[in-house]
């Protein structure tokens, strides 16, 4: 199962990426509108995606194992009316869903399927992902490029970034430590830690761990061929840059019979 729950610091996910990951909004806004009808989003987190794809006037379902990072998107839902009436949030796992319907689009935004660690939960993920496809549907799934040598993949803490939310008043560090590396079964180990300081002068220290799997292209290819599907397009930036850059991006669709 997906196991990148982000439980501690959830609540400065938006901080830590309104600034940083926007480029595959639009992108993924194109696919919603090309498509025509509800979007299955797989790890939707605090709604980065869905609700740029609501605000477009579609429908979505956001599927995330985080009832933290839930919790902030439905206080956003609060807030917003309008776009609660068009976006509805599960509490499950993409490696093992049923929902009894068809989506024309189902996606996995920012690198989530590489929660997935193991062989049986990714194999399963994709079999759901296909079943839950309409004929002429659509998969969307982005992992980073892996080097080929990760053999200098591993430091100790950095700082990625400091910022001031302006909105609450804090300050805020994020550094990252990229721990150790299991190459034989592709699982990089990483944590996330968020130095904060309150206006009252407070600071905390606030700390997630994550285990990702890596792919080699051909990897992710035959995964998504064992499940019955195809990759259809594929690019390496969200504007549609072609293969061989920063990002595996395979948009994917049922084998054709």
């Amino acid at each position: 199962m997906a196991e990148n729950t982000l439980e501690n610091s959830a609540w400065l996910y938006d901080i830590d990426n309104r600034d940083v990951y926007t480029d595959d909004i639009p992108f993924y806004v194109e696919y919603a509108k090309k498509q025509n009808g509800e979007v299955l989003e797989l790890g939707c987190g605090t709604g980065r995606v869905a609700i740029p794809i609501a605000k477009a006037g579609l429908y979505v379902t956001g599927l995330d194992l985080s009832t933290q990072m839930l919790d902030v998107f439905r206080e956003k839902l609060a807030a917003s009316p309008g776009l609660a009436d068009r976006i509805t949030l599960v509490h499950g796992n993409m490696a093992d869903f049923c929902f009894g319907r068809k989506f024309p689009l189902i996606i996995v935004p920012f690198r989530a399927f590489l929660c997935l660690t193991k062989e049986r939960d990714i194999e399963n993920s994709l079999v759901c992902v296909r079943e839950h496809l309409t004929d002429d549907g659509l998969f969307v799934v982005d992992v980073f490029n892996t080097r080929p040598n990760m053999d200098n993949w591993c430091h100790g803490e950095e700082i990625q970034w400091e910022k001031f939310d302006e909105k609450s008043g804090r300050h805020v560090v994020k550094k990252v430590g990229q721990d150790k590396i299991d190459r034989e079964n592709q699982i990089i180990y990483l944590h996330f830690a968020f130095e904060v300081t309150y206006p009252d002068k407070r600071t905390e220290r606030i700390v997630d761990e994550l285990k990702l799997k890596y792919y080699y292209n051909a990897q992710l290819r035959a995964h998504v061929e064992k499940a019955g599907m195809e990759v259809a397009e594929e690019y390496s930036w969200y504007d549609k840059t072609p293969p061989g850059g920063r990002e595996i991006i395979f948009v994917c669709r049922r084998k054709r019979k």
